[in-house]
């Protein structure tokens, strides 16, 4: 009797295992770290690195069938360090969510310190460089080398090999506060006539400031388009 149930059971346990499959930890992480890294490429030209970094299981019992790893949540913007919740599904049936947890790095040609450069002192060539670094914790603030055109000043003490961060960075504007300027009027993207104005604050490439028409004295919101040129719609 007791051999007779040992054989059962041992028939019960191999039909439980028919149409199934088994995924190791590796196998998630690595299929989960291709898909970010996919996304990512659509957001930026820069080289990413993704890594999940656990799992809450060693193996992964689904049923047997194409798998398919859907980012729920947190794969529309890259984060240094973030849960990503990730739906599973087997032949286009959902099967279970998983929150992963990723470590992903972003590396950039930026500006970076080559010796100490103090507060108020120019950036330039001598004391900075191009290097490829890990920008993931501050990607909007890094700096290109064109940068050094508009004669940069530290407003913080850089320490050597440490990445310059635009927030602590004083631009030469391209538009200066009282400066002759020329200005653009366009209509349906095309430029109707140009005048000679002055700048009624200082103004970098993108930013939208008050302009004065020299001969009629009127003022206009434009947008600074180059040095000391300004783009105003009618």
């Amino acid at each position: 009797m007791k051999n007779l149930f040992a054989i059962l059971l041992i028939i019960f346990i191999g039909a439980l295992g028919v149409n199934a499959q088994t995924l190791t930890s590796a196998d998630v992480k690595t299929s989960v770290a291709k898909i970010l890294c996919e996304n990512y490429k659509q957001m930026t030209n820069a080289d990413v690195e993704v890594k999940v970094t656990g799992t809450p299981f060693a193996t992964l019992q689904l049923p047997d069938g194409a798998v398919k790893y859907k980012i729920v949540s947190g794969g529309d913007k890259i984060v240094p360090r973030d849960i990503k919740r990730v739906d599973v599904y087997v032949n286009g049936a959902f099967i279970k969510t998983l929150n992963l947890p990723v470590q992903t790095s972003v590396f950039k040609e930026v500006l970076v310190a080559n010796d100490f450069i103090n507060r108020e002192q120019v950036i330039t060539k001598e004391n900075s460089s191009v290097k490829k670094m890990d920008v993931s914790m501050k990607m909007d603030y890094v700096l290109s080398e064109k940068v050094l055109e508009k004669e940069p000043a530290a407003k913080k003490a850089f320490q050597k090999g440490e990445v310059i961060d635009r927030r602590f960075v004083k631009l030469r504007p391209d538009v200066v506060r009282n400066g002759e300027v020329r200005i653009f009027f366009v209509s349906n993207d095309a430029v109707m006539v140009s005048v000679d104005g002055t700048a009624m604050s200082d103004g970098m490439c993108g930013d939208y400031i008050d302009v004065e028409n020299k001969n009629y004295k009127k003022i206009y919101n434009g947008k600074v388009i180059g040095e000391n040129k300004v783009l105003v719609e009618i």
